[in-house]
């Protein structure tokens, strides 16, 4: 997590290693700090972290917008995400 100087939420993400993979997830940046290179200190810091621990691949489902920060970084896009949601049907719904 990186901190503004007011202590307000700058920018943040995590990782979890899972032996040779490692999963990004929830990477993001408030909106009054974009453009300034936090995702990127984010995503280079959670990288090395996995490295660390033994992973050598990383995945993660990024959105169009973080796109051109993951590409920048050396990633490599193999599939373009698609959202699912699951319920119970209405009229099991009580």
């Amino acid at each position: 997590m990186v901190t503004a100087p007011d202590g307000s939420l700058a920018a943040r993400g995590q990782i979890a290693p899972t032996g040779e993979t490692a999963v990004v997830d929830r990477v993001e940046t408030a909106p009054g700090h974009r453009r300034k290179g936090l995702g990127g200190v984010v995503v280079r810091t959670l990288q090395n972290a996995a490295v660390r621990q033994g992973a050598g691949t990383g995945v993660l489902a990024g959105t169009p917008a973080g796109r051109g920060l993951y590409e920048a970084l050396g990633w490599e896009v193999v599939a373009l995400p698609s959202s699912a949601k699951y319920g119970p049907p209405v009229s099991a719904r009580a």
